[in-house]
């Protein structure tokens, strides 16, 4: 798939990552749609220092359809050519260390309703969107779906962000690491699906990354500690430029379909309960 000429939504479009990915792809020629949940009047502000004309903000409620699916509208409205979609947004709610599991189902009811729900409704809709010329081309008979078909032509590419944490579930991200578990499923079970009408899905699970917002604020000991301990190489967070590029090397590969790229130097979590050391628990910044 060629980013030139073609229109991609970015969703958490304004974070570090989004914001990157967005410049990476007008740096090849291609136009970004960035989907948040600033207000409008800020938003647009902020789009418009990264293109005046080929960056569109909407805001945007990804766990809700009605929301998702207007602002996919929008974009195709706008700036047309709509290709595919960088799904970004996330949330990680931290709380206090409880020996009661159930302290912590509100913040997994909202971590699976943003991360996981939030997922599929971006995934669906934008293929929908992709697909809709297809499925509902003009002046049918009818707007029911149509019969399934087949093509060989690329029609579009979707990337979710799964995560490090999906892969090695551990104590402190309870709540997070299975919500992105399901990302990796949606993924595969997207791919399949959406294989027929040319529309190829993959993931990515970074471990920490590091962008230009959050380089000066320091990830703490905690984070870095763990990195060294139990990283191969190299033990650092991921720069966010290496992100962008394996975004750009899945959307114009067209052989990625599927699959779930680590770019986390083979970071494995683990819960350290040694003997003589500190409970886990009491040194980790909080639960996720």
């Amino acid at each position: 798939m060629k980013i030139e000429g073609n229109t991609f939504i970015i969703t958490g479009g304004l974070g570090g990552i989004g914001s990157a990915v967005a410049k990476g792809f007008l740096a090849k020629g291609g136009k970004a749609a960035l989907f948040d949940v600033i207000p409008e009047e800020k938003g647009v502000e902020l789009a418009a220092k990264i293109h005046p004309t080929d960056v569109l903000y909407v805001k945007v409620d990804i766990a809700n359809q009605e929301s998702a699916t207007a602002g996919v509208a929008t974009v195709v409205e706008k700036l047309g050519s709509l290709k595919g979609v960088v799904h970004c947004a996330a949330i990680s709610a931290k709380r206090p260390w409880s020996n009661d599991v159930s302290d912590s189902i509100p913040d997994f009811i909202k971590m699976i309703n943003v991360n996981t729900v939030g997922t599929f409704i971006v995934d669906a809709v934008v293929a929908d969107a992709i697909n809709k010329p297809y499925n509902h081309p003009p002046g049918a008979a009818s707007d029911s779906a149509s019969t399934f078909w087949t093509t060989e032509e690329e029609r579009g590419v979707i990337i979710n962000f799964a995560s490090a944490a999906g892969h090695g579930l551990y104590a402190r991200t309870l709540c997070y690491g299975p919500t992105k578990v399901a990302v990796a499923g949606i993924t595969r079970a997207m791919a399949d699906f959406l294989g027929p009408s040319g529309i190829r899905v993959n993931s990515i699970s970074p471990s920490i990354v590091v962008t230009p917002m959050t380089a000066g604020a320091g990830l703490g000991t905690y984070f870095e500690e763990d990195l060294k301990a139990h990283a191969a190489f190299p033990r650092r967070p991921v720069p966010v430029d290496e992100i962008v590029r394996t975004v750009e090397f899945i959307v114009e590969n067209g052989y990625i379909n599927g699959e779930d790229i680590r770019v986390d130097s083979a970071w494995r979590l683990v819960t350290n309960r040694a003997s003589g050391l500190p409970d886990p628990r009491s040194v980790a910044p909080g639960l996720e």
